[in-house]
């Protein structure tokens, strides 16, 4: 995968994450009607994408993000098991997921 480029619409089990390898960004938009319950730090921002450790049909996806939080490099991120990805049309600062 290191040589794939463009964007992605992965869909898991509780959210949608759009996955621009170009630019190395990531945005996260929950997928359930319980606000309290699914929520992450930084949904719906555009983070910056450090490195894809898994991402597979049927696997739960784990991803490398930095948060550009002084003191640390990376943080992990891992979501409920894939259910499809689907090439896209890179996120844009004012676009929804």
């Amino acid at each position: 995968m290191d040589s794939t480029t463009g964007a992605y619409r992965v869909t898991t089990v509780a959210s949608t994450f759009v996955i621009d390898l170009d630019r190395r960004v990531v945005r996260r938009a929950p997928r359930t009607e319980d606000d309290e319950g699914f929520l992450l730090r930084r949904d719906d921002e555009l983070i910056t994408l450090h490195e894809i450790v898994e991402l597979t049909v049927g696997k739960p996806m784990l991803l490398l993000l930095d948060l550009h939080v002084v003191g640390i490099a990376f943080t992990s991120r891992m979501s409920t098991p894939v259910v499809s990805i689907e090439r896209v049309a890179s996120p844009g600062l004012d676009e929804q997921v």
